[in-house]
């Protein structure tokens, strides 16, 4: 059985979506199922050959015009996945919510949350109208559909009409060994100099968007300002999203620019030390199909400060300090009492990375793997299928 798998997400700066994926298709490793990857990349564009790396099946990779001269007439040749899936294939696995009118076979997709419907004011509203039009198509086309949390399949159920069958939870995983280990002195310094990181910081890291809430978290680093003379630094890490200019202006206003750190986006292989450096994880995020951040956070060893909302308790579990992501008291009040109470902050530790260890690429593999085999009737007597080990 031959499975058609979409890896555009993976074929740029990766967020959360493109990591997901990735790490998914890294995971696979299956001698019954033919699988091959489909995607494109614009001439002169960015290299992808990293991206690619241990994933051991064939992909094919189709060229576009420059992405300069596309970005000006997209509007008028919408691009569609159907010219690049050019080879037929049994199951077609779209990662990134939007499945292709004419596809021809089954089809499975994933859809990561329900934020364009709860909170369509943090979007682009390009990207908003895309899924408005194209999202009640794509699932009700699909045989399956995967989405990464109870929470998400609730909404996924409530907003998209579709039945509870339909829906199978795969969440996200975790390289636990990658976060919660020992750094020599040498790969503190280079980190620590790459990024220009102070001494001590607490850190948020995540794409730099409305949804995320960032300025809720400058207003209460700010109140922290005004309570203690700290040497304890704000980090903001990430990308540059939507609207990003509002979060700079905001550490303009309050006049706190020496004590905010933007470090620009992270590299993947960076994260693991960013995170074990901070006194503590800030995530007041307004929506999350699942909070990648959080698990990371935890992995790493560090307490977590979150919102008690969307999906992000069900990540959290009791590891990690819950506040009202609209309440900049709570966000103060729970910030000073990590950074007061060692009793608790170490109580946080432990129970995080207990926590985290729930959460396992190799398990999120073989999951997906079944669902591949019940969309394709495989029979159980002549089914064998691994992960990576």
């Amino acid at each position: 059985m031959k499975i058609g798998v979409e890896i555009q997400p993976i074929l740029k700066d990766k967020t959360g979506v493109g990591w997901y994926t990735q790490k998914i298709l890294k995971n696979f490793y299956n001698n019954d199922f033919n699988f091959e990857g489909y995607g494109f990349n614009f001439i002169n564009r960015n290299n992808i050959k990293d991206s690619l790396e241990n994933i051991n099946f064939n992909i094919k990779i189709n060229k576009l015009i420059p992405y300069s001269i596309y970005r000006r007439v997209w509007a008028y040749i919408p691009l569609t996945y159907n010219s690049l899936f050019n080879s037929k294939a049994d199951i077609y696995h779209f990662f990134n919510y939007i499945v292709p009118p004419r596809i021809k076979g089954k089809v499975i997709v994933t859809v990561y949350d329900m934020v364009y419907k709860l909170h369509p004011e943090t979007m682009d509203k390009r990207n908003f109208n895309r899924l408005d039009k194209e999202l009640k198509r794509s699932v009700e086309k699909a045989d399956k559909i995967i989405t990464i949390s109870k929470n998400s399949k609730k909404e996924i159920i409530k907003f998209l009409d579709v039945s509870e069958e339909k829906v199978e939870i795969v969440h996200p995983g975790i390289d636990i060994k990658l976060y919660n280990r020992d750094f020599n002195r040498e790969e503190i310094n280079k980190v620590r100099e790459k990024y220009k990181l102070p001494e001590k910081y607490i850190l948020y890291l995540g794409t730099l968007e409305p949804r995320k809430n960032i300025s809720t978290i400058i207003k209460a680093y700010q109140n922290l300002l005004k309570k203690y003379d700290t040497n304890i630094y704000l980090v903001i890490a990430g990308k540059k999203g939507w609207m990003y200019k509002e979060i700079f202006k905001k550490v303009k206003d309050y006049g706190i620019e020496k004590k905010v750190i933007f470090t620009g986006y992270v590299d993947e292989e960076d994260k693991p030390l960013i995170y074990k450096m901070s006194k503590a994880f800030v995530f007041p995020s307004l929506y999350e199909g699942f909070g990648m951040p959080v698990l990371e956070a935890m992995s790493a060893g560090v307490p977590v400060i979150t919102s008690n909302t969307s999906a992000l308790p069900e990540v959290v579990g009791n590891a990690g300090l819950l506040v009202n992501p609209k309440s900049t008291k709570e966000l103060t009040n729970a910030i000073i009492k990590v950074i007061e109470d060692r009793n608790s902050r170490n109580k946080m530790v432990q129970e995080g990375i207990r926590q985290s260890k729930k959460f396992s690429w190799k398990r999120s593999a073989e999951k997906l793997l079944q669902v591949y085999r019940e969309v394709g009737d495989y029979e159980k007597s002549t089914y064998k299928w691994s992960v990576n080990r």
